[in-house]
C-alpha cells in the first residue's frame, strides 16, 4: 500500500506539519494560550505557542506513519477499496489542521466556543465516514472489525451498510446539538458513542445467526474462512509486542528520569526542565516570595507529570490555575507571586530550595 502511495505519503505527512508556520504568529499571540477545555466550553489548560505548535504536530506525524505501517503490514494482500486508503491518508492531516487550527482562531479572538467548533467537525467527520463505510471491503484495519463481520463477505457488508447509515444519523444529530446547554455536551458525546457502536455489533451478530439458521453458512465453515483471513495475525501480535516493549520503555524513562535546575543570574532566575520550555522570571516583576515548609498541593491541566517531576499548569483552591516546577513528593517549595499569577518552584532537596528562596529574597529586596 505504501509502494503505491509514496506521494500520498509525502503530501499529507507536509499537511500535518504545516501547523508548525503558525509559530510565525507568536509574536501576535499571548503568552499562554488556551489548549484544554472544561466540559462546558471553559479553557482550564494553557500552554505557550511554541509547544503547541511544535509539539503536536510531529506527535500527530508519528501516529499517521505509525498507522499506516501497521495497516500495510496486517492487511498484506487484501485490495482495499482505492476511496477508503485515501481517507486513511488524510484522517490526521484533517485532525492536525483543524485542532491546531482551532486553538490559533481562539488565540486571536475570533470564537470563544470550542463546542460549535467540535460538534461541526464531528458532524462533517460522521456523514463522511457514513458515506464512505459501505465501500470498505473486508479487512483487520478498518471498519467493524468485530469476529462475524470477519467471517463472511456478506456479513461485512450487510453490516457496514447499515452502520453507515447510522454514522450519517449521528452526524445530522450534531447540528442540534448545538442549541443545546454546554452541560448536555457530555450526554451528547456519550449518546453518539453508543449509537455507532453497539447498533452495529447486534446487527452483525443477528445477521450471523441468521446465516447459520438458514443453513447457508456452518459454525466450521466461518471460522475456517476467519483463520484464512487473519492468517498476519501472527504480524500483528508481533508488532503489538514490539510497540508494547517501546512503549514501557519510554514510560519507565519519563516516570524516573528528568531534572529541573534553577540557574539565578544578576537579573532574573532561570528554570531549565526536561522534556518541558525553560521558565525566566525577572526578580523586579517578582512582587512577593514565600517558603512553604509542606510544599503545594494542586491538580495538573497541562504539562507534565511522572514520579519524578511536576511541571505545567496546575489548579487548586486557593490560587486557582497556577504555574509549577518542582520535584514530586511532599518536598518544600516556594511561592511567587509575579503579577496576578503564581509561580511555585522546589529544588530536588530542601536544602536547595531554601537556599534558592534565600537568594530571591536578598534580590527581590534590592
Amino acid at each position: 500500500m505504501i509502494q503505491k502511495n509514496k506521494g500520498k505519503l509525502i503530501l499529507s505527512s507536509i499537511v500535518i506539519l504545516l501547523p508548525m508556520l503558525f509559530c510565525l504568529l507568536s509574536g501576535v499571540l499571548p503568552e499562554k494560550i488556551a489548549v484544554h477545555f472544561r466540559l462546558d466550553g471553559t479553557a482550564d489548560g494553557f500552554a505557550r505557542p511554541a509547544i503547541v505548535f511544535l509539539v503536536i504536530p510531529p506527535i500527530l506525524l508519528a501516529f499517521h506513519w505509525l498507522c499506516l505501517i501497521l495497516t500495510a503490514v496486517l492487511d498484506k494482500g487484501n485490495e482495499q477499496n482505492k476511496k477508503i486508503t485515501g481517507i486513511m491518508f488524510w484522517i490526521l492531516p484533517i485532525i492536525s489542521l483543524m485542532s491546531t487550527g482551532t486553538v490559533l482562531a481562539i488565540a486571536l479572538g475570533y470564537t470563544a466556543n470550542i463546542l460549535t467548533f467540535v460538534l461541526v467537525f464531528l458532524a462533517v467527520l460522521f456523514v463522511v465516514i457514513g458515506n464512505y463505510m459501505p465501500k470498505t471491503t473486508r479487512n483487520i484495519t478498518a471498519g467493524i472489525k468485530i469476529k462475524w463481520t470477519l467471517m463472511s463477505d456478506e456479513n461485512w457488508n450487510a453490516t457496514h451498510r447499515f452502520a453507515g447509515k447510522l454514522y450519517v444519523l449521528a452526524g445530522l444529530l450534531c447540528i442540534p446539538a448545538i442549541f443545546l446547554p454546554e452541560k448536555f455536551f457530555a450526554f451528547v458525546a456519550f449518546g453518539l458513542i453508543l449509537l455507532c457502536v453497539v447498533p452495529p455489533i447486534v446487527y452483525s451478530y443477528c445477521f450471523y445467526k441468521k446465516q447459520l439458521a438458514a443453513g447457508e453458512v456452518t459454525k466450521e465453515s466461518m471460522n475456517e474462512t476467519l483463520g484464512r483471513f487473519t492468517k498476519h495475525s501472527k504480524a500483528a501480535r508481533v508488532v503489538t509486542v514490539v510497540l508494547v516493549t517501546v512503549i514501557l520503555i519510554l514510560s519507565a524513562l519519563l516516570m524516573y528520569t528528568g531534572d529541573i535546575t534553577m540557574v539565578p543570574s544578576e537579573d532574573s532566575l532561570t528554570v531549565k526542565a526536561s522534556f518541558m520550555q525553560d521558565l525566566t522570571l525577572a526578580y523586579d516583576a517578582i512582587d512577593a516570595a514565600e517558603y512553604r515548609e509542606g510544599g503545594v498541593d494542586g491538580r495538573r491541566i497541562y504539562g507534565f507529570g511522572s514520579a519524578r517531576l511536576l511541571m505545567g499548569s496546575f489548579k487548586n483552591e486557593e490560587f486557582g490555575l497556577y504555574t509549577r516546577y518542582t520535584y514530586a513528593g511532599k518536598l518544600p517549595a516556594i511561592v511567587l507571586t509575579v503579577g496576578e499569577e503564581r509561580v511555585v518552584l522546589g529544588a530536588e532537596t530542601a536544602e536547595e530550595t531554601r537556599a534558592l528562596y534565600e537568594r530571591i529574597l536578598l534580590e527581590i529586596s534590592e
